[in-house]
């Protein structure tokens, strides 16, 4: 029988800021690169959320 799968945890703000989407992007884009620095720097293999983030900053490209 398979395990029972636990649903991802569910984030609350407490806090919202709005900025514009530029703003987003280059956020984004700085958190992907050292995201992106700290895999390399630990062989990590992972490369799921470094693809969505990807994807998320591109969306944020084209709506320039």
């Amino acid at each position: 029988m398979d395990a029972a799968l636990t649903p991802p945890l569910r984030i609350q703000p407490v806090h919202v800021q709005r900025v514009s989407p530029e703003a987003a992007q280059k956020r984004v884009e700085d958190f992907l690169h050292k995201f992106h620095a700290r895999n390399v720097a630990k062989n990590s293999g992972e490369s799921t959320t470094s693809a969505q983030l990807q994807k998320l900053a591109d969306a944020l490209n084209e709506g320039q």
